[in-house]
């Protein structure tokens, strides 16, 4: 019996080949001559590759206990590293607290103040010491103005009120110190460093930021452009006051539209969109996915590891050995599935492509999926052609609340932060979108449109498409998994994925 090790493709940046060889791949796929069961196994995206090894030796048994031959995707994103080093620090800096306590202020005042009373500075919006006072309440575990009910209109953040919040944050004594220590580390950032921690704090994605602050490159380098010359420079405070104003429209919209994650969280990502973007897991998101692609696609003379695997796969199958095939991706893992179904896709509609034209999955199990609404879609759309069953596992959003990201400081999910925060919309920008593994999407009425609505519809078409964890529903549709990366190692979970393949 091969080893797990023999059954893991390992790529790298870009999808290429890592440390496994083409003839690593031969030797994999001519294994799987005449086998009757295979299960392609895709991580998540949060782990790195030494983990991904990790998680192919603990399920291998797993799958080979049910006659399965399994087959390991190992890729790496670093993702888990960058969100668990940089969130906590970010959320505990002086300039991230006096930030939140001014939007929370505004935001307050705004969406839950009386009628006829929205004008900043007025009795509804609560001090920045009340304020204080609130948010100190996540220190315990509690999440700060949870009680508030939002109410059913919410008018948009009027012209004259971002000019009142603007005009009071620009004579904002503190807002103004915490930028003068953004710009002082800033003008600083050339001399010889002497404490280590703080140098090592300003190596940033794609740059290099102030030590004082974990704020993305370009905004730190923006603040000390406008700083004027010499050692005590007059430091601006316009750029910080204009973003912040942003930040509260923003957050007020999202209660209009009803894309809030609630009123804390949703100030948490708004700000962290607006100034730490680059620092907050962005840049390796969208490197991530675009990974996932990558490997099925490039150069036709460059090797690429999940393309080089369907070609050696389809030439199996093309000389009759047709084993029924499952795909099994948890967390990121669904959106490397949806990549590889719009390459069968694709090789189904080649003439010159040994692929049978028939060819179908037997299942599609995802885990937990991160993928959006707008990336599942077409993939469900296109069951009748590739795959036969369907099956998601995925938390209830009252466990997807109770999973925080950050204890204390985000009260929210992996998922939801990816919803908030990670993704893109269609321009390329920063957008709140309703992610597919949500049970918070799934219920929201307000969440509509082709995507939403097909998905929507072909989830409760059948009640075994969705296994809501924790939930006892018998063999096949059991799941006990209470936070996001436990679903890979959830023994309920293995137990229904196991039933799968066994029937």
């Amino acid at each position: 019996m091969a080893s797990f090790r023999d059954r893991c493709i390992h790529s790298r940046q870009g999808g290429r080949l890592a440390s496994t060889t083409t003839a690593d791949i031969d030797s994999l796929v001519a294994g799987l001559k005449d086998r009757p069961r295979v299960v392609l196994h895709f991580h998540g995206g949060l782990i790195d590759d030494v983990l991904g090894f990790a998680t192919a030796k603990r399920l291998a048994p797993v799958y080979q206990a049910t006659g399965v031959d399994p087959v390991f995707f190992v890729w790496s994103s670093g993702l888990l590293e960058t969100l668990h080093g940089n969130l906590p620090r970010i959320l505990e800096e002086s300039v991230f607290r006096t930030l939140l306590n001014r939007v929370t202020r505004y935001v307050t005042g705004t969406v839950f103040g009386q009628p006829g009373q929205r004008a900043p500075g007025l009795a509804a919006t609560p001090s920045p010491a009340a304020v204080a006072a609130e948010l100190a309440r996540v220190r315990t575990g509690q999440e700060p103005y949870a009680r508030l009910i939002v109410p059913p209109d919410v008018p948009p953040l009027s012209e004259s009120e971002q000019l009142q919040i603007a005009a009071e944050l620009s004579a904002d004594t503190e807002l103004a110190e915490r930028t003068r220590e953004i710009v002082n580390a800033a003008l600083d950032k050339d001399k010889p460093q002497t404490n280590e921690p703080a140098a090592a704090a300003r190596d940033a994605i794609g740059g290099r930021s102030a030590a004082a602050t974990l704020m993305s490159p370009d905004v730190v380098a923006d603040l000390a452009a406008r700083a004027g010359p010499g050692e005590r420079a007059l430091v601006s405070t316009a750029l910080i006051v204009r973003k912040t104003v942003r930040v509260v429209a923003a957050v007020v919209g999202r209660f209009r539209r009803r894309t809030d994650h609630g009123l804390y969280p949703t100030i948490v990502e708004e700000i962290l969109r607006e100034f730490y973007l680059a620092n907050a897991g962005a840049a390796i998101w969208d490197a991530m996915k675009r990974q996932t692609a990558d490997t099925f696609t490039g150069p036709d003379d460059e090797v690429r590891a999940g393309r080089y695997f369907l070609d050696r796969f389809a030439e199996l199958l093309a000389t009759g050995t047709r084993p029924q095939v499952t795909v099994v991706g948890h967390s990121a893992g669904a959106v490397f599935i949806g990549n590889l179904l719009d390459d069968l896709a694709r090789r189904r509609a080649a003439a010159d492509d040994p692929l049978p034209a028939d060819f179908r999955l037997r299942d599609v199990v995802l885990l937990a999926p991160a993928c959006t609404v707008a990336q599942l879609a077409p993939v469900i759309r296109r069951q009748s052609e590739l795959f036969d069953r369907f099956r998601m596992f995925t938390m209830t959003d009252q466990a997807e609340r109770a999973d925080h990201l950050v204890p204390f400081l985000y009260p929210r999910s992996l998922l939801y932060f990816i919803s908030g925060v990670l993704e893109r919309g269609p321009s390329g920008q920063p957008a709140v979108t309703p992610i597919a593994g949500m049970q918070h999407w799934y219920l929201d009425a307000a969440a509509t449109g082709p995507d939403s609505d097909d998905l929507r519809a072909f989830l409760r078409a059948d009640p075994e498409r969705t296994v809501w964890s924790p939930g006892e529903g018998g063999p096949g549709l059991s799941a006990g998994a209470r936070s996001h990366i436990a679903f890979d190692n959830d023994p309920e979970v293995l137990a229904s994925v196991a039933a799968m393949l066994a029937d």
